[in-house]
């Protein structure tokens, strides 16, 4: 029984030293990928998160829109330069292009209208915060029961500091007077990227009893010497180490939270290695780029707006408008793009892992056959309007009238009755395709169309999207290839064959500098039993995310030795191409988000 004893004792002593192990620096500093933070992703970051609908998504960073560009139903909005916009989005707009306009109020302007942030104390940085509403005659205080580092980094963006607060923990000693309209302190709510707290949700509850008021330090120039425990922001301010893969945006540009492993605290990890708060899990809105935060919700759905609950026996009024659910209207304004789902009226077959014939042109609307002379010689994808896409190595300029685009094929000896023959207008190879390398082997075709040029009917057809992040699918996520290709004995076919593959990193190993990691994507099984072969080059290698929707995520490009393990397939990386896509066909064409 005492060996018992001992044992439980050693078992205990284990568990507490790996519980200090996992909540010390070290394991923290675990968390964060490196190699990603080389890359100094930040919140305007659209690799790595949403732009807001005022922003579009050019070569990875979130721009501005122009005005014009916002949709038009929307409720009058007014600016601090006192003019009055139709919409919120124009107003973030404008204020996008013009840093110095900001939200004021929701309505049109008037003269006296006002909204100022303070801090009462003894130095320009830190302080009790006092705000003073539109429409509102004095200065009031906020609670510190509702008071975040979210709101604190709004608060000191309003004041003018651009790396936002350091901390709200930090006494402050001022006379007790100070302390009397304690009360009737203000609640504020904040999502983190707001340029002023005018924008944050202000409700007054009536309470008993004191409730303690935020205060804040603001992050200014030299507040903070960097220590081995530091995490350095891409604004340059310094927060603790620990701070950083636990959903809470201290850094105020999200760069602590986007290159993590794993997370901290009550926190949700995204596929694409960013770390949310829990509350936008199962909230209605997607947050994560890969989707994953809005599945398995059933049961689970959480209020849109957290944290303003109202506390038992308090009367609560809300005194500004709820601008975060305005932004989240106008994005369901936006307009989407129908791409990578599949009829509603067809049901998916169970599919089994291996080479399969494909039974029915509605599992692959997307792939088409680019056929020359007398067979199928290459694979393309559909992906909207007139344009599909493919390696470069299956195409020349100079045979444009040669090619015949065949949609909707299953078998090209014996032919199905769905099948539609395009002619080609132009093709576009990309202007650094190295034939030697294999780099940059992406090509796009356009459909002559008819009966008019630009206008493509393709009926069966369903364009695969185009992926813009790079973080949309991982290493060892499960994707689908298909084509007309030889088998691994060389013999030709003629149905059209489907087979699953695992993402594969560091795929270097298998092909020693010839591999371009940023340009290329590895594919294939354990035991090589699935691959693509010759024949199948231009072909897509689709995924699906989450939410069912499936990306082109590579171009079948090329390989050695068709099914060997040690010789996985390459493909080319289309999340690299997107803006070189995007410029050729029409950004609206291809923009599933961030249009």
């Amino acid at each position: 029984m005492k060996l018992v004893h001992v044992f439980l004792l050693l078992l205990c002593f284990y568990l507490s030293f790996c519980k200090a192990t996992l909540t010390s620096g070290t394991s923290r500093e675990d968390l964060v990928e490196k190699k990603c933070l080389e890359k100094k992703y930040t919140h305007l970051s659209c690799n790595k998160v949403f732009c807001q609908p005022w922003q579009k998504c050019i070569e990875g960073t979130c721009r501005c829109k122009l005005p014009y560009q916002c949709p038009k139903n929307s409720t009058v909005m007014c600016a601090t330069n006192g003019k009055s916009y139709p919409t919120y989005c124009h107003l973030k707009s404008l204020e996008c292009l013009h840093p110095a306009t900001k939200f004021l109020n929701n309505g049109t302007c008037k003269a006296e209208g006002k909204f100022s942030v303070s801090l009462y104390g003894t130095a320009d940085s830190e302080g009790i915060v006092e705000v003073q509403l539109v429409d509102q005659e004095k200065k009031m205080f906020i609670c510190g029961s509702s008071w975040t580092i979210a709101e604190a980094n709004v608060a000191c963006f309003d004041l003018g500091f651009q790396q936002g607060a350091l901390g709200i923990r930090r006494r402050f000693n001022f006379p007790e007077e100070t302390y009397l309209n304690s009360t009737e302190c203000l609640h504020v709510l904040c999502r983190g990227f707001e340029t002023s707290l005018a924008e944050c949700t202000f409700t007054k509850r009536r309470a008993k009893g004191y409730q303690g008021l935020a205060g804040v330090v603001c992050y200014a120039q030299n507040t903070e010497v960097p220590t081995d425990e530091s995490f350095q922001c891409v604004n340059g301010k310094y927060i603790s180490r620990t701070k950083a893969c636990d959903g809470v945006n201290d850094c105020g540009d999200q760069s602590d939270e986007l290159c993590c492993k794993g997370c901290q605290g009550d926190s949700f990890l995204c596929k694409s290695g960013v770390c949310i708060p829990s509350q936008q899990k199962c909230n209605g809105e997607v947050d994560c780029i890969t989707g994953d935060d809005e599945v398995d919700c059933e049961g689970a759905r959480r209020p849109a707006i957290q944290g303003l609950a109202p506390v038992a026996q308090e009367e609560t009024e809300t005194l500004t408008a709820d601008m975060n659910a305005e932004r989240k209207r106008i994005k369901s304004l936006l307009p989407k793009l129908s791409c990578g789902v599949r009829n509603s009226n067809h049901v998916r077959r169970k599919r089994v892992v291996g080479g399969s014939l494909a039974q029915d042109v509605a599992d692959f609307p997307w792939q088409v056959g680019i056929k020359e002379a007398d067979g199928i010689s290459c694979g393309g994808i559909y992906i909207g309007g007139c344009w599909v896409l493919t390696a470069a190595h299956c195409v020349r300029v100079s045979k444009t009238h040669r090619y015949q685009i065949w949609t909707s094929l299953l078998d090209w000896v014996k032919y199905n009755r769905e099948i539609k023959v395009e002619l080609v207008n132009r093709i576009i190879i990309h202007e650094k395709y190295n034939a030697s390398t294999y780099q940059n082997d992406i090509a796009l075709i356009e459909l002559k169309g008819y009966p008019n040029p630009k206008i493509c009917e393709l009926p069966q057809s369903v364009p695969a999207c185009v992926p813009w992040s790079p973080y949309l699918f991982q290493p060892n996520d499960r994707c689908i290839i298909s084509g007309w290709g030889r088998g691994k004995d060389k013999q030709r076919v003629f149905s059209l064959k489907w087979g699953a593959v695992n993402l594969i990193g560091n795929c270097s190993k298998f092909y020693p500098n010839r591999f371009y990691e940023k340009e290329m994507e590895c594919a294939g099984t354990v035991d090589g039993s699935i691959d693509a072969c010759k024949g199948d080059s231009g072909g897509p290698l689709v995924c699906m995310d989450a939410n069912n929707v499936t990306y082109v995520w590579g171009v079948v490009s090329w390989g050695e030795s068709c099914g060997k393990p040690e010789f996985p397939g390459v493909y080319t990386k289309v999340a690299n191409y997107y803006d070189w896509i995007s410029y050729q066909v029409g950004r609206s064409l291809i923009s599933q988000y961030n249009i």
